[in-house]
């Protein structure tokens, strides 16, 4: 079933803000404007008076609040990544002592975050849905994840609050190995690789729920025989991916993947689920 993200909506209005000339002219005239965000930054064309409009803790009071809002901020405002990063940087290796960073890049360091989605990674549907409805409770350090999937080696950017802002202030570099979803982490980097292994690794029959063509707020339930996926699902997430650490709980036999889609408030959402000690998706929606 097709769902609007709501990090997707608070990003798109934090946008819609920022637009500037006949931009602000055309939304008076109740326009809508979407911004492609896949192509190129906003913050990009933006003067810092524009981005203090939208972007300041007294424009917008929820600056703070849930970490999501902010990090979409954060990576949109070239001020408040200016005035949100610990300086100097510090940069923690798993074989060798830390390192302060004089310079960062934010724009390089969280490239993998510009193209048409990104993904999170949860460890069954009520965490997914406690995020979407702001029941989760977020630590006082958030971890947003890049992993490459093609070395199996993890880039931690380690967000803290303090006094109620949130700030980065480390990166932590690990692998596969340091982290507690290692062992999915590798089943994943091979599923996403390897068409055959994929085959073998789909429950057969498949649980599915999917947006109903006829019904636009509609979706079918059932379950289709595993030779069947591609024609629901072409392409799973690859190469490097996303996640979003605030507090999910890993423990259990499952792992959900959401893939949020950037441009279209789309979203598809693949359950994992370990049997046995063999990892198979066992549901997929969209």
């Amino acid at each position: 079933m097709s769902i609007k993200c709501k990090e997707v909506l608070v990003l798109a209005a934090l946008v819609a803000l920022l637009s500037c000339g006949d931009h602000r002219e055309q939304r008076a005239k109740g326009n809508e404007l979407e911004w492609e965000l896949g192509e190129s930054l906003p913050a990009d064309t933006l003067t810092e008076e524009e981005e203090e409009l939208g972007f300041s803790e007294e424009n917008n009071p929820r600056l703070d609040g849930v970490f999501n809002d902010f990090l979409f901020a954060y990576l949109h405002s070239r001020t408040l990544r200016r005035e949100r990063t610990i300086k100097p940087l510090r940069l923690e290796h798993t074989t060798r002592p830390a390192e302060m960073l004089e310079q960062f890049d934010p724009e390089f360091e969280f490239g993998f975050l510009s193209g048409e989605y990104f993904t999170t990674l949860y460890g069954n549907a009520r965490q997914m849905q406690a995020e979407d409805e702001e029941e989760m409770e977020e630590d006082s350090i958030v971890s947003l994840q890049r992993i490459n999937l093609n070395d199996g080696t993890i880039r931690n950017f380690l967000f803290q609050r303090e006094d109620g802002r949130w700030l980065l202030s480390a990166i932590r570099e690990a692998t596969f190995q340091d982290d507690d979803l290692c062992d999915f982490l590798g089943f994943y980097a091979r599923f996403c690789t390897d068409s055959l292994f994929l085959a073998q690794s789909i429950a057969d029959p498949l649980r599915i729920v999917i947006q109903d063509t006829d019904e636009e707020d509609g979706s079918i339930d059932g379950i289709i025989d595993a030779d069947q996926w591609q024609t629901f699902c072409s392409e799973v997430p690859s190469g490097i991916i996303s996640n979003i650490r605030k507090g999910q709980d890993y423990s259990g036999h499952t792992v959900v993947m959401r893939k949020s889609g950037l441009a279209n408030g789309l979203q598809e959402v693949f359950t994992f689920t370990n049997e046995r000690g063999n990892w198979r998706l066992t549901k997929y929606e969209n």
